[in-house]
């Protein structure tokens, strides 16, 4: 290899590295994967944070009240993306957390990640359309029914069990698709999860929620902060913070009706 190449190869691979890390007058910045509701795409156009989700409102005024907005900052992208390049190391932290990363997505991350308390839990809910019989288990869903779900969102073992069951599943883009799946009656369940769907029934005016068990769940989600060990001064306030609102019950009152306490998981 010439001497050129040699140092051509040296400039990509340091370039590379310098990436990850937040140059001169840049910030780091914590990645937020995209959840209607909870951490919005952000509209260029405002600068409230909670029009751009409660998670994102609740993780800004941590940001502020720690002194950390000066150097990190919130990215909300496709939960696929966020994923990948923060397993890649570009990116501080990471939110809704490790439980969204797959067994094979979790193979590609550091073993010594930060993960911090929780602020908050999903639930994923079977709902059905109205008339038909409730999911209790896996086993319900038979190879006559067909299934929608969110593409790209965690699977649990018994959700996996509900896809592998029924005759056909649909995955789709969001929960407000997967609502529209059983509203036209092109499936006869829907995986979703709570309190993510919540924006959904929102957006399409529908008060009355479709039925589900709200004894099973096949799958229960800790939504927290996860961040690389470089960054552990930062991850250490951001924790404490949480620990502080959980304390002071203002969790509750950031997240509002998004707001799932632990006394309600299964």
């Amino acid at each position: 290899m010439s001497l050129f190449y040699r140092y051509f190869f040296l400039f990509f691979m340091l370039l590379g590295a310098l990436s990850a890390k937040a140059q001169p007058g840049q910030k780091f910045q914590i990645a937020a994967a995209e959840l209607s509701g909870l951490f919005n795409t952000p509209d260029m156009t405002s600068q409230t944070p909670s029009q751009q989700g409660v998670y994102y409102q609740l993780l800004s005024q941590m940001l502020q009240e720690t002194g950390l907005a000066s150097r990190y900052e919130l990215v909300v992208l496709p939960m696929k993306r966020a994923k990948a390049d923060f397993a890649k190391g570009l990116f501080a932290c990471y939110a809704p957390g490790l439980d969204t990363f797959d067994a094979p997505e979790r193979e590609l991350l550091d073993s010594q990640l930060l993960s911090s308390t929780p602020f908050n839990y999903a639930m994923v809910k079977v709902i059905s359309r109205p008339g038909t019989a409730l999911v209790t288990s896996a086993a319900d869903v038979t190879n006559k029914d067909q299934v929608s779900i969110v593409r790209g969102v965690p699977i649990s073992p018994q959700m996996q069990r509900i896809l592998d069951n029924a005759q056909h599943f649909y995955t789709v883009g969001s929960e407000l698709e997967n609502l529209q799946m059983l509203m036209s009656g092109r499936v006869k369940y829907s995986l979703v999860f709570y309190p993510d769907v919540l924006a959904a029934y929102r957006e399409l005016g529908l008060e009355q929620q479709f039925p589900y068990d709200h004894n099973y769940s096949p799958s229960t989600i800790r939504d927290n902060l996860i961040c690389h060990p470089q960054h552990k001064n930062a991850f250490e306030k951001i924790n404490t913070a949480i620990q502080r609102y959980q304390q002071q019950g203002k969790l509750k009152k950031v997240l509002q009706e998004y707001y799932l306490p632990p006394e309600l998981l299964p």
